[in-house]
């Protein structure tokens, strides 16, 4: 261990001896971040495979949303961080403060509809802001896997995207509750789907890699989003961040990275009943 401490210091160029006092601090408290993984209740548009969607401001829908915000509320998040990224926050959370003022009715999306309502019952003054932009370029991925002749790989692409669809067809079918279409979207199940970029990543040769190059803007992206939620976590902050499922996976895994964050499980909230207030 002396020796890996010593390599760090000379390759850093610092001297990493111990801080006199350190002994002496009070440990500070980690933040908590618990990342709920859920579908865009517009239905996007833009993602690789689209939800299907209701009319989730029906009064039915509303009392099912009202359930995951029961069971989020017993998180007892202090910040909460939503699908937007940061030049829109101001007007976001305007838009938040004319809602809690009852100047204003909430639009369908699952930031305001999960996120502002959850931030209203809490008594938050705003929400945070926290994506990065970026998208992925398909159609260049499939072009290079042509060209490099890559027709195993790509039968094994559509075999894999064959399955994800049918999964998702059978778990976010609109006769299931907004309950138990989050639950999915947190599972271990969807989870393990996220190795389809796994198999886009090998798309292309040696002098056109297109799908490295995408996969390494995907895991880029998400690592600047991490970074984002990172920066508002601050000691003794739990913080609760509603994001879309494609991303979940990936900021779980960095944030159980992180040595000086708590990673949350988003299912013990969603799968539980929240326990019943004491008197």
């Amino acid at each position: 261990m002396r020796a890996i401490v010593t390599a760090i210091s000379l390759a850093v160029g610092v001297s990493l001896a111990p801080i006199s006092h350190a002994q002496d601090a009070e440990p500070r408290p980690q933040a908590e971040v618990m990342v709920l993984g859920t579908f865009h209740f517009t239905g996007g548009g833009q993602d690789m495979i689209n939800p299907e969607v209701d009319d989730f401001l029906a009064p039915n829908r509303q009392a099912e949303i009202a359930e995951i915000l029961d069971r989020l509320e017993a998180f007892a998040p202090t910040r909460i961080a939503v699908e937007l990224t940061p030049e829109h926050e101001a007007a976001f959370n305007a838009r938040y403060g004319e809602f809690v003022a009852g100047e204003r009715e909430l639009g369908v999306n699952e930031r305001q509809q999960i996120g502002m309502r959850l931030a209203a019952r809490l008594g938050h003054d705003r929400l945070y802001a926290v994506d990065s932009p970026g998208g992925m370029d398909f159609d260049a991925m499939m072009s290079a896997a042509a060209a490099a002749d890559q027709s195993a790989l790509m039968a094994e692409w559509e075999s894999y995207i064959g399955d994800v669809q049918a999964y998702l067809a059978k778990t976010e079918s609109l006769d299931r509750s907004i309950l138990e279409r989050m639950i999915s979207q947190n599972s271990d199940d969807l989870r393990e789907m996220h190795n389809l970029y796994l198999i886009l990543a090998q798309m292309g040769g040696a002098d056109n890699p297109a799908g490295a190059r995408e996969m390494t803007n995907w895991w880029g992206r998400n690592l600047q989003i991490f970074a984002n939620i990172a920066r508002i976590a601050e000691p003794g902050e739990r913080v609760l961040v509603v994001y879309g499922a494609g991303h979940k996976a990936l900021l779980d895994d960095y944030f159980q990275g992180a040595p000086n964050i708590t990673w949350i499980e988003s299912l013990d909230y969603l799968v539980e009943s929240p326990a019943p207030a004491t008197e």
